[in-house]
């Protein structure tokens, strides 16, 4: 499998975010892939140093859809957490620091 294969997509939420902030990172990668295929993935793609790897999975739900109600299996896969060195960070997924001006109401 290819390295580029591995990773999904990043889970973007305010966790999420707020993790970004000393260099935690979330994605969402193939099912079958290993801690070691996910820093080396990590590495290559965005050109920074991973300290560690935490990897679980998240299990399907069964929800009701169509007409006919039938079952099917929604969501699941499997979540890695990137923990990246000290000062890198992954500029593509990092929060802009951009400071937003309070609106005042005039009378």
């Amino acid at each position: 499998m290819k390295p580029t294969d591995l990773i999904k997509t990043s889970i973007l939420s305010e966790k999420a975010y707020k993790q970004m902030e000393n260099g935690i990172y979330t994605f969402l990668v193939d099912k079958r892939s290993t801690k070691n295929q996910i820093v080396k993935a990590v590495e290559n793609q965005f050109a920074v140093n991973v300290i560690r790897v935490n990897v679980s999975k998240k299990s399907f739900k069964m929800k009701r859809i169509g007409r006919t109600r039938k079952q099917a299996k929604v969501g699941g896969g499997k979540k890695a957490i990137v923990y990246l060195k000290a000062g890198q960070n992954i500029a593509i997924l990092s929060p802009s620091k951009k400071e937003t001006k309070s609106i005042k109401k005039e009378k």
